[in-house]
Parts: structure tokens; sequence; C-alpha cells
């Protein structure tokens, strides 16, 4: 084997395998430029969990450590196979609970020992919104910390309890089928200091 072909053989395997970091992301195209220490390749697709009749996308970052697999040693053909923690980039746990950080702050976390999902969008002072034509909340228990405002109708089948202030504004208040709101009336009233009758 002539020099020449040693060192296309030494290149073409060296290039099977290569590790790099993200250049710049082409959101719609679905490619990103991968930078390997000076050699910069355009147009690498990466890889995602699924790509059938169910799909993911979770695009890479600038800077981002990744492996790229390349076909027969060829960069050009390149594919982004996965992304390798760093030291600007550590691991996002530090144990066996799976956990996600976004860029802004926001963690979606399962913490084994305790069976807790956390959502926590707190630092980036986020929204969640669930869109479906129906939920089910099926909970023993529920607690709400804040302020929670129904946008339609409420129907409660249990006892209520109610602490602190009650303001009722327009419509109106029945109870058993009968008007106790500020338009209801009272049947039996007679001046003096008896007691009137039930709501009529």
């Amino acid at each position: 084997m002539s020099a020449y072909a040693a060192a296309q053989t030494d290149r073409i395997v060296g290039n099977l395998i290569r590790f790099g970091r993200i250049d710049s992301v082409d959101y719609e195209s679905g490619t990103a430029t991968v930078d390997f220490d000076g050699e910069i390749i355009e147009g690498l697709v990466w890889a995602v969990p699924r790509a059938g009749d169910d799909r993911e996308y979770h695009a890479p970052s600038k800077d981002e450590q990744v492996c790229v697999l390349s076909q027969s040693g060829d960069l050009a053909q390149g594919v982004i196979a996965f992304s390798i923690s760093q030291e600007r980039f550590p691991n996002a746990g530090t144990d066996q609970n799976p956990k996600t950080i976004y860029a802004d702050g926001t963690v979606i976390e399962y913490n084994k020992q305790s069976h807790t999902l956390l959502i926590d969008a707190s630092q980036s002072s986020g929204h969640v919104i669930i869109k479906c034509s129906s939920a089910t909340v099926d909970c023993p228990d529920s607690t709400f910390t804040g302020n929670v405002t129904v946008g339609g109708s409420l129907n409660v089948a249990g006892s209520s309890k109610m602490s602190g202030n009650v303001e009722f504004t327009g419509g109106s208040v029945k109870h058993g089928g009968k008007e106790i709101g500020s338009s209801h009336k009272h049947s039996g009233v007679q001046t003096g200091g008896g007691d009137t009758q039930g709501v009529v």
C-alpha cells in the first residue's frame, strides 16, 4: 500500500467517528454546522428519538458538544448522533432521577424516591398551557396555593367550605330553587319586631 493510500485509509477511519461542537443551527432545514477543531462542516442533520408516525423534535444549541458518525468517513454525509456533557454544559442531574433543564431555567424532573413529577417554570416566569377536549385529575387531594380563575361553569358535587369574604356580582343566587340574592323577597312581612317568614 502506498503512502497516499495509507493516509487516505487513516483519514477515512478517523472520520468515521468525530467529536465536534455546534457552530450554528438552521432550524428551518433541521441541520447544523459543526466545528471539528477548525474544520467547519455545514448541513449535518441531527438524530431524533422518533421520526415516524410519532415524531420528536429537540434542536441542538450553539457550542453543544456532539458526536458525528460519517458514512465511508465522509464528514459531509455525517449525522449528529448524540450529545456529550462538558464543563460549560454539565450533566443536568447528579443522581438516578431523570431531569431536563431548559436554557431559561425551566426544569422537568421525576424523583423516583418520592414518586414526584416536578414541572418548575418559576425561574423563567413561565406559563403552562394544557389544551384538550376534556381533562380528568384523578387524585384524592389537590392543593392550589395561589389564585384560581374559572372561565366557565363550576359544578361541585361534594360539600364546600369557604373562609374569608365572598362576593357575588350579577346573576342570581339560589338555594333549593329559590332566589336568595339581592332580588329575593320574603312572605308574611309585618311592621314590628317579628321575624319574616321564609324566602318566596
